[in-house]
């Protein structure tokens, strides 16, 4: 009977070497896709970092030719303004150009009298 225990123990330690095996082998597939779930997990952090770098440059680059458009819109407006009052200037000078030219012809003709 003593060796039928014997090799009844020698089944279960073998019994337990290969659970020991099959659960270290589990252990080892388990580190192995967490470690390329992480990578996976970084590798797609980088991508919506970049994704969200460029979306950035976008907005800025929008966002610069909207001002760029809106200054030149101000600018062309207040161009016409300009315009228009140097326009309104030049008729009244030109409308005052007869009468001072006559005033400064009679203040000559005055200044040669005398």
């Amino acid at each position: 009977m003593a060796l039928g225990a014997c090799g009844t123990m020698q089944k279960v330690w073998e019994e337990l070497k290969r659970i020991e095996a099959e659960a270290e082998q589990i252990r080892s597939e388990a580190q192995e896709k967490a470690k390329d779930m992480t990578t996976l997990a970084q590798q797609n952090g980088e991508k919506l970092i970049a994704n969200s770098q460029v979306y950035a440059e976008e907005e800025a680059q929008q966002l610069l030719k909207r001002t760029v458009e809106e200054a030149t819109r101000g600018r062309d407006e207040q161009l016409k303004v300009s315009q228009a009052a140097a326009e309104k200037l030049k008729v009244q000078a030109e409308k005052h150009m007869d009468q001072a030219t006559s005033k400064v012809v009679k203040a000559v003709i005055e200044e040669a009298k005398s």
